[in-house]
């Protein structure tokens, strides 16, 4: 199943909520943000299996966590095309194709 959160309900507590890293670097870097925001947090690491990096925080503090995850995911995120030269090509064909249908909704008036 194509799971696209990192995050979910704790499996035995429903006053906390469970935030999972698979990169041990993406994992400092959210410690490093919840430390700067002074929020508690459990930490696990599942040394038996994926290797995935734990933390649980209390629900309260879910709303400023979830900010926090996606400064996280933001920061080590990959760009859709990695390419400088194809991806002005294909802002550039875009922006052109656009042009021509805006050009031909006005001059089929």
């Amino acid at each position: 199943m194509l799971k696209l959160i990192n995050f979910q309900d704790h499996p035995s507590n429903r006053n906390k909520k469970v935030f999972y890293f698979r990169n041990e670097i993406h994992g400092n870097y959210f410690e490093e943000l919840l430390n700067q925001n002074n929020i508690w947090f459990e930490k696990q690491i599942d040394s038996e299996g994926d290797q995935r990096i734990y933390y649980g925080i209390k629900l309260k503090d879910f709303k400023t966590v979830k900010q926090l995850n996606y400064l996280t995911i933001g920061k080590f995120r990959n760009k859709f095309i990695a390419d400088k030269y194809l991806r002005v090509f294909v802002i550039g064909i875009s922006i052109l194709i656009m042009g021509i249908a805006i050009a031909g909704a006005f001059l089929s008036q």
